[in-house]
């Protein structure tokens, strides 16, 4: 239900969207939640400036399984808000590694997820790069993690090459998690799983609310803490539903 309350939500005017979205006075924040019998909440949100305009600058997604579920949660991100290098970041955080073991659930989809890697794999950040954002969720990343940039000083053909291997990457991901969902897994009557699973989500999303950027610039943006925190603990994370009856 809360999706029509996002069906024309407009932030401003605010003098951090002149900063950070090339002088645009509002923002448009189309929000996208989606459930299923096997999924809590999966989420798309985006930021479209000026409203109207067909030009998003940030695009962020989450896929978190019911708590039931031997199964990752899938988070990325991809824009270049601020005149920022474009970037992309996607992975599968286990929060719950006592119980959910990351290749145990892709299986025989971990080829889908090799191809990807190999087609950002020229893009990928390295060294003191690598993380430097999101220290945070070191205790979540997986081997499998894309954390890629735009070349610098790239030309109109690098940054196509550079966009379509993070499409194609995304693409990759995104099928071998939700066959792996349907597919290799099954709900199960485990106490142990469960609660370790809904620990596990609240903890996540209770450091991102504290440490991530986007939640620590989200009440100026929004410029009221319970209209931010309803779009990001209930619209987008969907904070304290693990599923059906549980």
């Amino acid at each position: 239900d809360i999706a029509t309350d996002y069906e024309n939500h407009i932030l401003g005017p605010n003098p951090l969207f002149l900063l950070l979205f090339a002088g645009a006075k509002e923002l448009h924040l189309p929000v996208f939640p989606y459930e299923s019998d096997r999924i809590s909440t999966a989420c798309m949100s985006q930021f479209e400036s000026p409203p109207d305009s067909s030009i998003f600058w940030d695009f962020a997604f989450v896929v978190r399984p019911n708590a039931n579920l031997r199964a990752p949660i899938m988070h990325g991100d991809a824009g270049g808000v601020g005149g920022a290098t474009p970037s992309f970041s996607m992975d599968f955080y286990s929060v719950n590694p006592e119980h959910v073991d990351v290749d145990d659930f892709f299986g025989d989809q971990l080829d889908k997820i090799q191809e990807a890697l190999a087609l950002v794999e020229p893009y990928q950040r390295t060294g003191e790069d690598r993380g430097a954002w999101t220290p945070h969720l070191e205790p979540y990343k997986s081997d499998y993690r894309i954390e890629m940039e735009e070349p610098e000083d790239a030309d109109d053909t690098q940054k196509q090459a550079y966009a379509n291997a993070a499409r194609e990457a995304f693409k990759l991901f995104y099928d071998a998690y939700l066959t792996s969902l349907e597919e290799n897994i099954s709900p199960e009557d485990d106490d142990a799983l469960i609660q370790g699973n809904k620990d596990g989500a609240d903890e996540i999303i209770n450091l991102l609310y504290e440490e991530d950027f986007v939640a620590q610039m989200g009440p100026v943006m929004f410029k009221d803490q319970d209209a931010f925190d309803k779009y990001f603990l209930n619209a987008f994370w969907r904070q304290g539903y693990y599923g059906e009856g549980l």
